[in-house]
């Protein structure tokens, strides 16, 4: 065959290897790609629910939510307890139990309440460590009262390391030194619930704070490590603890020098 031949030859040789190999192509359809499994908000909302109670502190009058971190013991804000010697916890089940035995902190703004029965289920410990501005967190609580039990507000955290000590119109010095503030709506009623983070874990207890949309909490980190101490306390019948210590915190649950 002339080389003259043979280059037009190959030209359409390889123009119809072209053709088939883009027919090919275009008759190809990918494998569908799986997306990792994910954990939306209500599922996480599910697994904590059961954790989160109401509080009605029938000495003084008034209401608050609560988180459980043992099997008996809540996590409370301190003036949901303040004052109190009979109280009512509501579960999410709808049962309620009374309880006469509580201690608070005055330095951290926290309160706590023992159940005579283990029936509580408790929810994770987080850490405010590792937590970022603008991070997601959700809370679950009773805002203005039972009628609204296990609420949900989603929100962001809007300010980490807030030195928030004031004195109210009563006088009392709250001990909100170190707190960490957030956008998740707060009302009446919310005060003591639990700030949880996207993976379901308690970082921080809502306090108070200076509009629905400016709530402070205290970072759980403060108490981890007291929380053998606390149920120790109750072993041994202490009702009230109201501890003033001026201390210096940096946020993350270690003193300042």
């Amino acid at each position: 065959m002339s080389k003259r031949l043979l280059i037009p030859l190959i030209a359409v040789l390889i123009a119809f290897g072209v053709l088939q190999l883009k027919h090919k192509y275009l008759d190809y359809k990918p494998a569908a790609i799986i997306p990792p499994q994910q954990i939306s908000l209500p599922d996480r909302v599910e697994q904590v629910s059961d954790s989160v109670v109401h509080i009605v502190n029938e000495t003084q009058g008034w209401q608050g939510s609560g988180v459980a971190i043992s099997p008996n013991i809540i996590m409370t804000a301190r003036h949901v307890v303040e004052g109190g010697d009979d109280f009512i916890i509501t579960l999410p089940d709808a049962n309620e139990y009374k309880a006469i035995r509580a201690i608070s902190s005055k330095k951290y703004d926290l309160g706590f309440i023992k159940l005579d029965e283990p029936v509580l289920k408790p929810a994770r410990l987080g850490s405010i460590k590792n937590c970022r501005l603008g991070e997601q967190v959700y809370t679950v609580g009773s805002p203005f009262g039972k009628l609204n039990f296990n609420s949900v507000t989603l929100g962001i955290i809007s300010g980490l390391n807030r030195d928030c000590d004031f004195t109210d119109w009563s006088g009392n010095d709250y001990g909100w030194h170190v707190t960490f503030s957030t956008d998740a709506a707060g009302h009446p009623g919310n005060s003591g619930c639990p700030i949880f983070d996207m993976n379901g874990r308690i970082i921080g207890i809502l306090v108070g704070g200076f509009s629905p949309v400016l709530v402070y909490c205290v970072p759980v980190d403060l108490v981890i490590r007291d929380l053998p101490l606390i149920d120790a306390m109750f072993a041994m019948d202490n009702y009230y603890l109201e501890e003033v210590k001026e201390q210096s915190w940096n946020g993350y649950g270690q003193e300042r020098e």
